[in-house]
């Protein structure tokens, strides 16, 4: 929907600028025309590749509100005399990409601790954010299963050895390795979070 002309000449005609908050992080950008279709348009182009974006903005009680087309009109009120101020919210990533989880389940033949290793590397963006929510499944497969997971530890902290900026993660998954593996979780966490 488009909004009452007001708006767009309140400052002489000129663009109307969107600033989106995305991850701490803001962006600016502008539209010539105030509709919905533009404004999401402008904020796709600032923050692009973002599986299941989600638009909010803050109304006149402080509340966030869910961006949508039937309350777009409510949007432009809040921001009558100042830009179009939006948060936006949504998981970073190509969205052709494949997820890590679905990468581990089409892998065929043997899964080596090489192969995690580079899985770990390659897709490392991902992983981060997979590693950071379910850490807690590391620590329990470590006690669980710590004959399998110990190889693939050793094989990271190994490939780490070449990479002067992950002394300090190696360290630590060093640590783990000694610890009977105590600590797992977190200690991958961080190491994933250093390749992004």
């Amino acid at each position: 929907s488009t909004i009452d002309s007001s708006f767009k000449t309140s400052r002489g005609g000129e663009m109307s600028v969107v600033k989106v908050t995305f991850e701490g992080e803001v962006r600016r950008g502008r539209v010539q025309e105030v509709t919905y279709e533009a404004v999401v348009k402008v904020v796709n182009e600032l923050v692009p590749d973002v599986q299941g974006m989600v638009l909010r903005y803050v109304d006149e009680d402080s509340d966030m509100c869910r961006l949508t087309e039937q309350t777009f009109d409510d949007f432009v009120d809040q921001c009558k005399g100042g830009s179009l101020r939006v948060t936006a919210a949504g998981q970073r990533g190509r969205r052709d990409r494949v997820c890590p989880g679905k990468i581990w389940r089409h892998l065929r033949g043997e899964v080596t601790p090489e192969v995690i290793a580079e899985l770990m590397v390659t897709h490392a963006e991902g992983a981060a954010v997979m590693v950071e929510r379910k850490a807690w499944k590391l620590d329990r497969a470590a006690w669980w299963w710590p004959e399998k997971v110990r190889p693939v530890i050793a094989v990271v902290v190994e490939s780490l050895r070449d990479i002067p900026e992950m002394t300090t993660c190696r360290a630590r998954l060093e640590h783990v390795l000694d610890e009977d593996l105590a600590g797992l979780g977190q200690a991958v966490s961080d190491v994933a979070r250093e390749f992004v």
